[in-house]
């Protein structure tokens, strides 16, 4: 999700830019080099900027929550079928060289996950520093349940790896196996 972190830089620099001109603007009044008149003209021009920035961060830390929602829903899957496969093969059900795949791709998508959800965590965390955004939107703690997950925006790789590698052992296991997996 590039587009989350090209439109929260571009949002970044421009609120900063916009705080640089009011100081500046508050300097030259301060200084007695601009009427009030002016200073006013220039203001409200400046005031109606950071009013539409702060609306388009509004919408961006909507979205980036949704993200983070949907990251948290991800790192459980990943967790589940990481854990199933470790059981699966301490109980001798997966060999070892299937074991170590899965693993391997498990662990690197969580990874992944864990490290994007970490970076919008820390961009919500600097975007909501002065904006006020309803409890609903807000993310939740990866150790708390989520009441219901949002579905999958985007698809990668790295899903799609582990989705079909899943599958895999699932489809060579014995009738037992699948009967014991009912009943967890």
């Amino acid at each position: 999700m590039i587009s989350w972190r090209h439109s929260f830089k571009r949002l970044n620099e421009e609120y900063e830019i916009s705080k640089k001109k009011r100081q500046a603007l508050d300097n030259l009044l301060g200084a007695g080099k601009i009427s009030r008149q002016t200073y006013d003209l220039f203001n409200e021009e400046i005031s109606q900027t950071i009013a539409e920035i702060e609306k388009q961060q509004k919408a961006l830390l909507e979205k980036m929550n949704l993200k983070a929602n949907e990251l948290e829903g991800q790192i459980k899957t990943l967790e589940m079928l990481l854990a199933n496969f470790e059981i699966q093969h301490v109980a001798g059900e997966v060999d070892e060289e299937t074991y170590q795949r899965e693993i391997g791709v498990l662990s690197v998508g969580l990874e992944t996950a864990r490290n994007e959800l970490n970076m919008i965590k820390e961009a919500i965390n600097q975007i909501s520093g002065g904006i006020e955004v309803p409890e609903a939107n807000t993310i939740q703690n990866i150790s708390e349940p989520a009441s219901t997950p949002a579905p999958p925006q985007e698809t990668t790789v790295e899903a799609v790896i582990v989705e079909t590698k899943a599958e895999e052992p699932q489809q060579q296991t014995t009738p037992n196996t699948n009967e014991q997996q009912v009943q967890q």
